[in-house]
């Protein structure tokens, strides 16, 4: 009996441990072609067993007070339209993001240098980055290559102290010369952090809110204020489905 007992429990640990050492894997991708834009984040965890699919089909600017109307769909599991809606960015929404960021810095001790030790963690196994840009002008059109150029240089510079490349990032600026003005760009990078890594990030957060005094209480309360937000917005969306 002892030597069944005995297989089991180690049976569960190596489960734990398989666990634990796996992989949570991020594919990101963006595209945009004049007014065409499209995203879409795939999340694959538990050896390919969970895949959580968010994609944004479409993104519009309104105007300067409106913002921009984000279409959004989220599925799991190779299931499609499990749920579907549509999230208005515009410059409340910033402020309000804004003060949400000051309130979890306030709540958190050292949380920029948490952010940061967290990132470190994370391995960047793919990125490219290609974009077509024409403006109508040759002269203009060689500048802003170069421009481009140089805004890319910048990103993946300051990437590569935040996380682990794995592989070299793949860049691209093509000059597009006709007359009339193209801009074309499309980004595809893959991610990936262990979930033991996730979990220690975890722990570590915790014990740094709770030595900010009253740092739990604001968590606690922003939580909450995202919650009731998130149900409003649902209430919101099932009225206007019964109209």
């Amino acid at each position: 009996m002892w030597i069944w007992l005995g297989g089991i429990g180690v049976l569960f640990a190596l489960l734990i441990a398989a666990v634990l050492i796996s992989n949570v894997h991020v594919h990101f991708i963006f595209s945009k072609h004049k007014s065409d834009d499209y995203a879409n984040i795939h999340v694959r965890l538990l050896y390919g067993m969970v895949r959580i699919n968010y994609e944004i089909p479409s993104i519009v600017f309104r105007n300067m007070k409106e913002g921009f109307l984000v279409k959004t769909e989220q599925s799991m599991n190779h299931s499609r339209g499990e749920a579907q809606g549509s999230e208005r960015v515009n410059k409340r929404k910033v402020k309000k993001w804004a003060k949400d960021v000051n309130i979890m810095l306030r709540a958190t001790d050292a949380l920029k240098l948490w952010l940061k030790q967290t990132l470190t963690r994370v391995h960047m196994t793919q990125l490219s980055w290609s974009t077509h840009i024409g403006i109508g002008d040759a002269a203009y059109t060689a500048v802003l290559t170069g421009w481009i150029w140089s805004i890319k240089s910048i990103i993946i510079g300051f990437l590569t102290y935040q996380v682990r490349f794995e592989k070299t990032p793949v860049l691209q600026v093509t000059p597009v010369w006709s007359d009339e003005m193209e801009f074309r760009t499309e980004l595809d990078c893959r991610l990936k952090i262990r979930v033991i890594a996730i979990m220690v990030a975890g722990v570590t957060l915790l014990t740094r809110v709770l030595q900010v005094e009253g740092g739990w209480r604001m968590w606690f309360k922003l939580l909450q204020e995202q919650r009731r937000r998130r149900k409003k917005k649902q209430k919101q969306k099932l009225s206007g489905t019964t109209l």
